[in-house]
């Protein structure tokens, strides 16, 4: 396994722990929402999203409160780009290559035949895609140097032939395909024209990237779960509880996957040195195209080391409908491990930032699409340049914006002044920020896609509460449509002597419960103005009773009771930074059918009770109002 300078990432699942008994001990009673110490609530409450949440989900809520730290310290509007001017976006070129050794290596290797290169990369992949196993990032650029794969890259460029001849013609056409119709017009007005363009590709040259691959532990789904049980058993074990096995909701594999990064070295010097003592001329005798080619094949072509990431990646499908093979399922890890690590190096590699001018506002367009990979919510923070009271001009963050409606671009520019401007621009809309300009840069800021909220609520299953959301839409084209899924915990007492089913008795009266539950649903939103957002959701939501008086339990056999409910309701969001929302909401709850006493959240031998939980518990269904901070990353 290739080693690398970061730790691995741990594989991120959730490891419930397994829940112990709530008592009074742990519980303070208060007529409203209850604060509590007790471990056994919250691995209840884990157990409730264990067989409902996505791998995705549980990240977040595991690690958001976390990451929230350092997402404070960054300003909404007056953010920085990290240099005195912004660099201008040009198309990398990427070559990739597969570390052999790990394991199912003879399926990944055959999945390198055919992987997909991301679609704002040109395409310098070479034949030769394994590398053998190494152990250091040094040990690693030696073997590429060694195996000629920097000057297999530039004969690519150059469509170096047989004979030692080269062309022009992949960097003309690169040259083409990375420039703007801005910039086809500018040059049409020049002497040289578009051969401007074409020789423009060759700083394209000094952005050749080589991405390597290299696997660490690669495990199947059945092995993440049996890995969750055991734990789980051997918790439930020691707590003398019942063990309760995980759902198992997917089929494939789950791995830790490393990335280096390297690009061309010294490639102005390399130009200039290939030009006078390298190309072949027509004119040239046979004894000079001898020693140019000579020059060529000795030339010490170089990478340079840029970075490294570690990440996590799947190639799973859900259980159910026709199940794809092992190498489907293999392919789709490594070409989803691809877009894992080149997520994670456009954020520390500023020339992997697409960047570009905001053409327009009303709405806000911008000529950027599917050439450079854009897809619906990609974030862009948007710049406008500023002098500062020493006189240095500076960018300084403006706004927030997200794809909206993407433009297929991929093809070449043109000067056609007359073109439909919707088919050449792609749509934005604003999330956060000051009135934006036509000609501000705007600047790719890869996030997650999603959010943590966390706050109080009173009426129907009020208490705390928090949740974590993830937007879809990069799946369905739909923006501010988002999947949440949550859960809140509160206490109260009640008088159940007018239920029949717990008998009579004064002891009854002023009976204390602790309540935990979850929801889950989707939600649309818009935003009706640049920092404030309304959105509407429905979802299932589903609450357990833990009653903390002996008697209780004694008479109904240390079981929960649970009721289900359908809800509806909207929300309000007022953004405090870019990233961080005060938002505020109202909830109804509707329950439908009869409560039901259970051993556990999961137990399947539950018990009608004849009533509704609402009978039970009164004030437990019907409005919620609810107030709380979210967290977006």
């Amino acid at each position: 396994m290739l080693l690398v300078a970061e730790p691995w990432l741990k594989t991120l699942y959730c490891e419930p722990v397994a829940c112990g008994k709530t008592t009074a001990d742990n519980c303070t009673t208060v007529s409203g929402p209850t604060f509590f110490n007790g471990v056994g609530v919250m691995s209840r409450l884990l157990s409730i999203f264990e067989f409902k949440l996505c791998s995705m989900c549980k990240r977040l809520l595991m690690v958001a409160l976390l990451l929230g730290a350092v997402q404070f310290g960054r300003g909404q509007t007056d953010g920085n780009a990290g240099s005195t001017y912004m660099k201008e976006y040009n198309r990398n070129s990427l070559t990739m290559f597969l570390v052999d050794g790990c394991k199912y290596s003879s399926d990944l290797k055959a999945a390198m035949k055919s992987v997909t290169v991301p679609a704002k990369f040109d395409n310098n992949m070479l034949d030769q895609r394994i590398l053998p196993a190494m152990s250091s990032s040094d040990e690693v650029r030696a073997k590429l140097e060694s195996m000629q794969v920097p000057k297999q890259i530039f004969s690519k460029w150059f469509s170096r032939s047989d004979e030692g001849r080269f062309d022009m013609s992949v960097i003309h056409e690169r040259g083409l395909y990375n420039a703007t119709d801005a910039d086809v017009i500018e040059a049409s007005a020049t002497k040289r024209g578009l051969v401007k363009l074409q020789d423009a590709g060759e700083k394209l040259i000094r952005q050749s990237y080589v991405m390597v691959i290299c696997y660490g532990d690669i495990k199947t789904m059945e092995q993440i779960y049996n890995e969750i049980d055991a734990s789980r058993r051997k918790n439930a074990k020691a707590l003398g509880l019942e063990f309760i096995p995980v759902m198992r909701t997917k089929y494939g594999y789950r791995a830790e996957v490393a990335g280096f990064l390297f690009r061309l070295a010294d490639v102005p010097e390399t130009m200039n040195d290939f030009y006078s003592n390298m190309w072949i001329f027509d004119s040239d005798s046979p004894d000079v195209v001898a020693e140019k080619r000579q020059k060529f094949d000795s030339a010490p072509f170089k990478l340079q080391y840029v970075s490294s990431v570690t990440t996590t990646a799947e190639g799973t499908q859900l259980n159910t409908g026709v199940q794809l093979s092992k190498t489907e399922l293999l392919n789709r890890l490594l070409n989803n491990s691809v877009d894992a690590l080149v997520s994670s190096f456009e954020n520390k590699i500023e020339e992997w930032k697409v960047r570009t001018a905001l053409y327009s506002t009303f709405p806000l367009r911008a000529k950027i699409g599917t050439k450079e990979n854009l897809q619906v919510e990609d974030r862009y923070f948007v710049y406008e340049y500023r002098m500062d009271k020493n006189g240095e001009v500076q960018p300084k963050r403006r706004g927030v914006i997200r794809a909206k409606k993407v433009v297929n671009n991929s093809h070449f520019a043109s000067d056609n002044n007359n073109e439909n401007i919707k088919e050449v621009t792609s749509k934005f809309y604003q999330i956060a920020g000051h009135k934006l300009e036509p000609g501000m840069f705007l600047e790719q800021a890869n996030d997650m896609g999603c959010g943590v909220t966390v706050g109080v609520s009173a009426g129907a299953l009020g208490g705390i509460y928090f949740n974590g959301e993830l937007l879809l839409g990069q799946y369905i084209g739909m923006t501010q449509t988002k999947f949440f899924i949550g859960g809140h915990i509160g206490g109260n007492t009640y008088d159940l002597t007018q239920c029949g089913r717990f008998g009579s008795g004064s002891a009854l009266k002023e009976a204390s419960f602790l309540f935990y539950g979850g929801e889950m649903g989707f939600s649309k939103g818009f935003f009706v103005a640049r920092n404030l957002s309304l959105s509407g959701h429905v979802g299932l939501a589903m609450e357990w009773a833990n009653a903390l008086e002996t008697e209780v339990n004694k008479k109904i056999g240390e079981g929960l009771i649970y009721g289900t409910s359908g809800l509806v309701g909207a929300q309000l969001a007022l953004n405090l930074k870019y990233n961080w929302q005060l938002v505020g909401g109202v909830n109804y709850y509707a329950e439908f059918g009869n409560a039901q006493l259970t051993k556990s959240v999961e137990g399947d031998d539950s018990k009608d009770l004849m009533r509704t939980y609402s009978e039970i518990f009164e004030g437990r269904t019907g409005v919620n109002i609810n107030v709380g901070l979210r967290i977006q990353f």
